[in-house]
């Protein structure tokens, strides 16, 4: 049974590696950080009430469990800098949003020790509770890892989801990825109509719109731009979500309210369904 005593965060100051301190912490394990910046690190330990270490080679000693919280594009050098210093029974995980390379690489550095691409489908401010947790097992021992992985996450209300990193990466295109691009196409549009203008009259539904604008906007472009260039094939999702708009952008420039209504109750119907 999976029940780790001492977990290691590397990118520990950041956002989702802070909420990985606080969780575990709670669990009662002995949470230790490491990061790029030392002085970040420190100061985040201090505020999260967990130890901080000068190096990530220092941080991953005696951990059962290793997280490596960083950006995708830095996945392939924080693996290669741990590697030589893993120890026997040691299991790594990685956070990306994207899982197919990001496995890839866990698999051409780490050899010897379980290593599992997991995806916690929520940012930093979410609670435990409810909130979806996928891993991606692509071997015997990695799937042997995520079944005790899914049975401790559980224990504090996850939903926790196995897949294929294939279909992990198809399903984040379809679902991920297409959100962030209609909040920043919807931001782009308002900036370029100035709406701005018109806040003070707005309606319900706008503010409604507005609110699911900001929350995209306001989170990490470095992220989200990743996930629109990093995720495989999102093009043809958006090229699919392009040519539908256009298919209603034509509607309604010729005023064809029976289309318009047509198809607003077959979307209807196609939502009641799920």
């Amino acid at each position: 049974m999976f029940n780790p005593k001492r977990v290691a965060i590397i990118g520990g100051y950041g956002l989702m590696g802070q909420w990985f301190s606080r969780f575990f912490s709670r669990k009662g394990c002995k949470v230790v950080i490491s990061g790029r910046s030392r002085l970040k690190s420190f100061r985040a330990a201090r505020n999260l009430g967990v130890a901080a270490a000068k190096s990530n080679s220092d941080a991953i000693k005696g951990a059962d469990l290793i997280i490596v919280s960083v950006m995708a594009e830095r996945l392939d050098g924080v693996l290669e800098e741990l590697s030589p210093h893993l120890e026997e029974g040691q299991k790594v995980i990685d956070i990306t949003s994207v899982k197919s390379v990001p496995v890839k690489l866990l698999h051409m550095h780490i050899k010897k020790n379980v290593a599992l691409g997991t995806h916690p489908m929520f940012g930093p401010s979410a609670q435990a509770e409810g909130q979806n947790f996928i891993l991606t097992p692509t071997s015997g021992k990695e799937r042997a890892f995520a079944s005790e992985l899914r049975a401790y996450l559980r224990k504090s209300k996850f939903n926790v989801v196995i897949m294929s990193p294939q279909k992990h990466d198809r399903m984040i295109g379809a679902m991920l990825s297409l959100t962030h691009y209609v909040g920043f196409v919807t931001g782009d549009t308002w900036r370029s109509l100035k709406i701005h203008k018109f806040m003070s009259t707005s309606s319900t539904s706008f503010r409604f719109l507005e609110s699911f604008v900001k929350s995209i906007v306001d989170a990490s472009p470095e992220l989200y731009s990743y996930l629109q260039v990093g995720v495989p094939n999102v093009h043809k999702v958006e090229n699919e979500f392009a040519r539908i708009s256009r298919e209603w952008a034509e509607l309604t420039r010729r005023k064809d309210r029976k289309r318009l209504k047509s198809r607003m109750y077959r979307i209807e119907r196609y939502l009641s369904r799920l």
